[in-house]
């Protein structure tokens, strides 16, 4: 169906501080766990288009919160989440 849905792409950079302190981990840990669990975990279980720690769940509480139809959620887990060290490996950005 033409003209269904929106593509986006959102990304944050946040500090290695705040990696450590609030997630109670590294960076360098937290992108190795995204390869592992969101790329290659996703690759094996034979996942069509969603490469990604449930988007949809991000989604649907926007529409709650939005006041939305939370259902129509069906579409949005089509995305891939990729972790990424920057700024000399210190901090993680998110994309």
């Amino acid at each position: 169906v033409e003209g269904r849905g929106y593509s986006v792409v959102v990304e944050a950079t946040i500090s290695g501080e705040v990696v450590e302190r609030v997630l109670k981990t590294t960076v360098a840990a937290a992108c190795e766990l995204n390869v592992a669990k969101n790329l290659i975990g996703s690759a094996m279980a034979g996942a069509l288009g969603g490469f990604n720690a449930h988007a949809s769940n991000i989604v649907t509480a926007l529409y709650l919160a939005c006041g939305q139809d939370a259902a129509q959620n069906v579409e949005s887990s089509q995305c891939i989440t990729l972790l990424e060290p920057t700024n000399g490996g210190v901090d993680l950005h998110v994309s």
